[in-house]
């Protein structure tokens, strides 16, 4: 079994952790689009939560790169390079994705005292947002081609859980009951990586 998919999954649920330290609430919250629902429930948390859930990001970031090395280590001779790259590319992405956490964390602790400086906060967030995501789309595409052209010793099914499957199912995460809803779509960009650790886990060890 790959040590590094291990170490990922260790820091997709590490993640996770820091996402439900940051914002869970049993009276859940509605979509609608921007961040203002989840901000009205950091407002209410305690400081010692924010602290502790923003301080997660980047040490769940670093465990995050560790487990892309896998990309690397499961490819074939011929397509090395092309893991490494890919290992490269995930890890910048999840590293914006890391400071992007830990910047969440401003949300609630200034927006408890200062509404006008917490709309700066949330532009910078919100194009923070778009550069990682938009790096960590790139790095899960070529995730995915890389397993579905059999260049890895996973299973070409496996594309199904890739990240880059399981984020299309966002829309029915979205209509969860109350409850489910919270848990999974409030740390489904997490949860996904933890389907795709877990189940390369699984296929490696019963082969």
């Amino acid at each position: 079994m790959e040590i590094t998919l291990i170490i990922g999954l260790v820091g997709a649920l590490v993640m996770f952790a820091g996402d439900m330290t940051l914002y869970y609430s049993k009276n859940d919250y509605k979509n609608d689009g921007t961040l203002n629902p989840v901000i009205e429930i950091m407002k209410a948390v305690s400081t010692k939560r924010l602290y502790i859930g923003g301080i997660i990001g980047p040490i769940a970031a670093s465990l995050y790169c560790a487990g892309y090395y896998h990309l690397v280590r499961i490819a074939d001779a011929a397509h090395t390079k092309i893991g490494f790259v890919l290992f490269i590319i995930n890890s910048i992405g999840i590293i914006l994705g890391g400071a992007y956490h830990s910047h969440c964390a401003n949300l609630g602790l200034i927006g408890r005292h200062d509404e006008k400086s917490l709309d700066e906060v949330i532009k910078f967030l919100s194009f923070q947002k778009k550069v990682a995501f938009g790096i960590q789309a790139v790095g899960f595409i070529g995730m995915a081609v890389m397993i579905v052209l059999g260049w890895t010793i996973l299973p070409r099914w496996m594309i199904l859980l890739t990240p880059l499957a399981m984020v299309f199912l966002t829309p029915l995460v979205r209509k969860l009951p109350k409850g489910l809803h919270m848990i999974i779509c409030g740390g489904w960009t997490n949860l996904i990586s933890v389907i795709y650790y877990a189940a390369a886990i699984i296929c490696l060890a019963v082969k």
